[in-house]
């Protein structure tokens, strides 16, 4: 038998088909192309989400680095890192000094910094908006910022003036006129004046000492393995006070990569089940003609080859479609977004990549390829006979007892269930579609502004007295005093919680404090504990630390953040106390049996002692001193205290982020006589400062939920309407046995409802558990995993209306106004 090459024959046929049923092709192109346009997005706009996100990182760092070498680095060390492949680029930072005093203030918080070339044009310059001037390179010349000007009371000079300041470094205490050079603004801490080279190497630091040299890296890639960070660490042969610090974003980049890559998956396994489907319902309705064609002698192979074409031709208008669209967001859209960034210096270029392409053409052709194979393989399988009867219902019919509870209700379970596979590829589609909108839901809402910036107990307010942090106890002053906090709108704040302080002096034995100042000389200071232990014996005041006391709501803030929480009614009589920790090398198990006894530096006749209950590394308990931070109950603290100071006032609003509350308070202190004594850590402004940094990130991590979730909508939309194509016959014999067009109603509205629960629930439990594990992938700020109730509540409401809506409108729509006879005789 010769053979007949009729794959032209074949073309040609899938090329009318194309044509003569537009309409048809229509629903399966428009899928395909939001396929492509939505896997298009997810590695363009998804990356340049990603991008943003490092922004905000770069941004709330103050420079661009992966990692960080704290409590000074070597020159051998130094060299480590340059030897290493996987690292691009190394930045100096280094403390020479700090600011004691002006003729404007003496309470000031600016430092001395110095920075090499490449830590200044290049690690920084991501996180500046403007620079203007030129760099420090004489003794007596500053790179200032606006902020640590108006720090020293300076905030009317610019580019040009000269200044005069006290300042401390190794060699003591100095009085220098400098002249500022240059100013920048941008990110990060911002209270520095940048100094030359050589003003550091006269202040007596060196780069190894602790706590003054810093040397920032950035790696070649972003994705930086553990492995990698391990054989890193393992190469500086690190000292006992040094520290390899990764910044959060490197260290979870391979969970980021990951967390990606799942939001990826499901947004192919939806775009496969809608391809799937659409196809499934496009065979069903096309089946006689393929027995026809089966009659006049085209083998199974020709039919499934012609399916195969029309696939091909349809799959190839869909993802150019598709592709221009996403093309169209990448060079207009997303660069609109970007440039509202600010930032000049960062090279952020979306262009039609090839890589992306191609990764977009092959992950929608393997889609659209997977999901044809099945409704290929039925078409071509299929004889005459049966295509002559075919109805699209492949569900099993059975007799059963009639059933309890009311008849629409069990004809639309009924119904559901008829079909299982098909029913469990809607439902998947759409709980896969609800999880990605949960998912991105939750990490966008849980990144936001509000929700990344908290202070201590979640405070809308932290007031500071910077006198207590001098030296000379004579020159503490008592700032938020009874006129001060008389001053504060009482009405708005919701509550107020003091920390008192007194200084204290912790006398030398062998079984605590001996142990306690020899880890904090071999943590903190350069000089040896063996050289001045007779002395701290001697004069235990000169090595003096704070008393510090708490009420009882902060206390039970405290205890809930300790690893093991300690007895309430012990602490609030004034017998136990817990400790700042200070990052020195206790647990709490072996100092829980032991005492610390202390007496008050200006009344040395009142002495106590404490129970050692448990240990804190909170910073806001930081305070000068050497000797150990005792932290106790401010009902015991007013009894052996006579005038205790206020250190800190941490305050919460009646509504949190009120600007006209936070307005009042920034008066009283302004008009305080003593108001250059106050510094402040403000929830609101901070928030400010992240909405900045983060800018429109937001907003383009919904748009891409959004348009995930058509991908399942329009799944359950295609297979409700041919769902009820094919069962107009059945519907209109119903009726003629007298079931009423509003039971029929009431019977659609019930397979909706029943959609959206089965939806719902599998989102809620699977898909709920998919979500967690992608968040805790991608949580590499640490926030508690919370789902955002609002999304969530649109969410059940939309797919509930949804699910509701469609069935009604398709049906409205297939049977119009035709009788019941016309209906029948319509479908034979």
């Amino acid at each position: 038998m010769l053979a007949n090459n009729n794959r032209g024959i074949i073309t040609r046929m899938a090329k009318s088909s194309l044509a003569a049923n537009k309409r048809k092709n229509g629903m399966l192109i428009i899928p395909i192309s939001l396929a492509s346009f939505m896997l298009f997005s997810i590695l363009t706009v998804g990356g340049t989400y990603f991008r943003m996100q490092q922004i905000q990182e770069i941004r709330m760092q103050g420079a661009d680095f992966g990692a960080y070498i704290y409590g000074g680095f070597t020159d051998e060390q130094k060299s480590v890192c340059e030897a290493n492949t996987d690292i691009e680029k190394i930045g100096v930072e280094a403390m020479a000094a700090w600011a004691e005093k002006t003729a404007a203030d003496d309470t000031l918080h600016t430092a001395f910094l110095w920075a090499d070339d490449t830590m200044w044009k290049e690690m920084k310059r991501p996180a500046m908006e403007w620079v203007k001037g030129r760099y420090p390179t004489k003794d007596n010349e500053v790179m200032a910022t606006k902020e640590a000007l108006k720090d020293c009371g300076l905030q009317n000079l610019g580019i040009g003036d000269s200044f005069e300041i006290t300042y401390g470094d190794k060699l003591g205490s100095h009085t220098k006129r400098f002249t500022i050079t240059g100013m920048w603004g941008g990110y990060g801490d911002k209270r520095i004046f940048y100094v030359s080279k050589s003003f550091f190497q006269k202040s007596g630091f060196q780069l190894s000492d602790y706590g003054r040299g810093f040397l920032y890296l950035k790696f070649q890639s972003s994705l930086v393995s553990q492995k990698t960070q391990d054989q890193l660490k393992s190469s500086l042969d690190l000292g006992q006070k040094q520290r390899l610090i990764f910044t959060a974003e490197t260290a979870w980049s391979i969970q980021l990569l990951l967390g990606m890559a799942g939001l990826i998956l499901i947004t192919c396994l939806s775009a496969y089940l809608l391809v799937y489907n659409i196809l499934s319902l496009s065979v069903s309705g096309n089946i006689r003609y393929y027995g026809l064609l089966r009659t006049v002698g085209m083998t199974g192979r020709q039919i499934n080859g012609l399916i195969r074409k029309q696939m091909l031709f349809t799959g190839a208008i869909g993802m150019a479609g598709g592709f221009l669209l996403g093309a169209a967001a990448s060079f207009f859209l997303i660069p609109a977004v970007v440039k509202t960034l600010g930032i000049r210096q960062t090279d952020i270029q979306i262009v039609f990549h090839p890589l992306i392409l191609l990764a977009a053409v092959l992950l929608v052709g393997a889609t659209v390829f997977i999901g044809s194979r099945k409704p290929a393989r039925i078409a071509a399988e299929i004889t005459p006979m049966e295509a002559l009867g075919y109805r699209g219902l492949s569900g099993k019919t059975k007799a059963r007892r009639t059933g309890k509870g009311q008849i629409v209700w069990r004809m639309a379970k009924d119904q559901l269930f008829k079909d299982k596979k098909k029913t469990f590829v809607v439902v998947l589609s759409l709980a896969a579609a609800l999880s990605v909108f949960l998912c991105l839901a939750t990490l966008i809402a849980s990144h936001g502004p509000r929700t990344i910036v908290s202070n201590y107990m979640d405070a809308d307010l932290l007031i500071k007295n910077d006198t207590i942090w001098k030296e000379d106890q004579g020159q503490w002053k008592q700032l938020m005093d009874d006129d001060f906090l008389s001053q504060l709108p009482a009405g708005e704040i919701s509550q107020t919680h003091k920390m008192l302080n007194a200084a204290i002096a912790v006398p030398w034995e062998p079984d605590f404090s001996d142990g306690w100042m020899k880890q904090t000389y071999d943590m903190w200071m350069e000089e040896s504990y063996e050289n001045v232990r007779e002395d701290y014996k001697l004069h235990p005041e000169t090595y003096y630390s704070y008393l510090t006391g708490i009420d009882q709501v902060e206390f039970e803030y405290l205890n809930s953040t300790l690893d093991e929480p300690v007895d309430e009614k012990a602490f609030l009589e004034g017998k136990t106390c817990i400790l700042f920790r200070n990052d020195l090398d206790f647990n709490q198990k072996e100092l829980r049996e032991k005492q610390v006894s202390c007496f008050l530096l200006d009344q040395r006749e009142k002495s106590c002692s404490f129970d050692i209950a448990g240990l804190t590394d909170d910073t806001y308990y930081a305070m000068p001193g050497l000797g150990p931070t005792i932290i106790i109950s401010d009902g015991y603290f007013k009894r052996i205290v006579d005038k205790p100071l206020i250190s800190k006032l941490t305050i919460q609003y009646q509504q949190e982020y009120d600007e006209n509350t936070e307005e009042q308070i920034k008066k009283a202190m302004n008009t305080s006589p003593k108001r250059k004594d106050f510094s402040y850590d403000s929830k609101l402004e901070e928030m400010k400062q992240v909405e900045k940094a983060q800018n429109n990130m937001m907003g383009i991590g919904m748009g891409i939920t959004v348009l995930l979730a058509l991908i399942g909508i329009m799944n359950y939309i295609n297979t409700v309407c041919g769902s009820i194509q094919n069962r107009q016959v059945e519907l209109a014999v119903m009726e003629s046995v007298g079931m009423t067009d509003r039971q029929t109603k009431k019977m659609l509205v019930r397979e909706g409802v029943l959609y959206a629960v089965l939806s719902l629930m599998l989102t809620g439990t699977a898909g709920l558990g998919i979500t967690y594990l992608i968040y805790q992938s991608m949580n590499y700020i640490g926030i508690a995993f919370s789902i955002p109730v609002i999304p969530v509540l649109i969410m059940i409401v939309v797919i509930g209306a949804i699910c509701i809506a469609v069935p009604l409108i398709a049906y409205r729509h297939l049977s119009g106004n035709h009788s019941v006879v016309e209906r029948i005789r319509g479908n034979e």
